[in-house]
């Protein structure tokens, strides 16, 4: 049985952060149907499946964290407590004070597990106590369907929608940002 535990760090461990692959396999993506009063997503399976790794955006990469002020980041690694020089295993970023989950990823290997059910209710746990807003949001595309029933089965709810957001990025400009959020009081 693997055990793990979970840490708040400062950035000077986001190299750390950054050997936790992010990537993984898209064999689906969510059509996206906005009638102003419901959003509705409908999957869609795709004829060739590929591997999406944000990583390898530039403008995303931990790499470039390292250039923004993330004094008031929450930093959460999941590290295996078998063994103590194991690279993390997951990690958790929050950003304040808009309190946004920017980034939740798991080692492959480690998926499954319950270790991105732990970081995200600490991550929870974590924005509530900064009593600055009574609700995070998460952002994530209709390209990364397990994402989106990972944040619905955590009991978040789809808020909005925007179709333009990555419309300057080359590699990604075709891609729908869907925001959740999810309320503390829930």
């Amino acid at each position: 049985m693997m055990t793990y535990h979970i840490v708040q760090v400062d950035n000077s461990r986001l190299s750390e952060f950054n050997r936790i692959s992010i990537s993984f396999e898209v064999h689906s993506v969510y059509d996206v149907i906005d009638d102003q009063e419901k959003i509705t997503l409908i999957e869609r399976p795709l004829l060739t499946s590929y591997v999406k790794d944000y990583d390898q955006l530039e403008s995303n990469s931990p790499h470039s964290w390292n250039s923004m002020d993330t004094s008031g980041w929450g930093i959460f690694l999941a590290l295996d407590t078998t063994d103590n020089d194991k690279p993390p295993i997951g990690g958790a970023i929050v950003i304040m004070p808009e309190c946004t989950l920017w980034d939740l990823r798991v080692l492959p290997t480690y998926r499954h597990l319950g270790v991105g059910r732990a970081l995200f209710k600490h991550a929870i746990e974590w924005c509530k106590q900064q009593r600055i807003t009574t609700c995070m949001s998460i952002e994530t595309q209709n390209t990364n369907v397990i994402a989106c029933r990972f944040y619905a089965a955590m009991g978040a709810r789809l808020g909005d929608i925007d179709r333009k957001a990555y419309e300057h990025n080359e590699q990604v400009k075709d891609e729908i940002r869907l925001n959740w959020y999810i309320d503390f009081n829930s």
